[in-house]
């Protein structure tokens, strides 16, 4: 959803965890609990539209809305962005001298040399 945030109030008791919690009001008459790490919020400004999500919660006074900012659209359903191959190489080459250093196969001065090799050889099969 999206919408402009027309009164935010802070509330003094902090959750069980520490977060302070804000009760924000929407120019489209959506209201809602937001929970923040921070007591300084930042996520929502008075008259600046914001990109949220709601989601109805049932409470010991009853349901209520609770409001999160909106996932960036390539974190939506569990995705993430693809990683570029040669980088998950990097990653890779890097683990597998450090195990065979860690083997004995050879010593940690020769770390870069073993794994120019192995990097080497694992772009080439890209």
């Amino acid at each position: 959803m999206k919408a402009r945030p027309t009164k935010i109030t802070k509330l003094d008791k902090l959750d069980n965890f520490g977060n302070t919690t804000f009760i924000i009001e929407f120019d489209d008459n959506t209201k809602g609990f937001y929970t923040s790490k921070n007591p300084e919020q930042n996520k929502f400004i008075v008259g600046n539209v914001a990109d949220f999500e709601i989601e109805v919660k049932q409470g010991s006074k009853g349901p209520y809305n609770k409001i999160t900012v909106a996932a960036p659209a390539f974190m939506k359903g569990g995705q993430k962005p693809p990683i570029e191959p040669r980088i998950q190489m990097i990653s890779f080459a890097a683990a597998y001298t450090k195990d065979l250093v860690v083997a004995g196969k050879f010593g940690m001065q020769d770390f870069e040399k073993e794994f120019n090799r192995i990097y080497s050889v694992m772009i080439a099969k890209i």
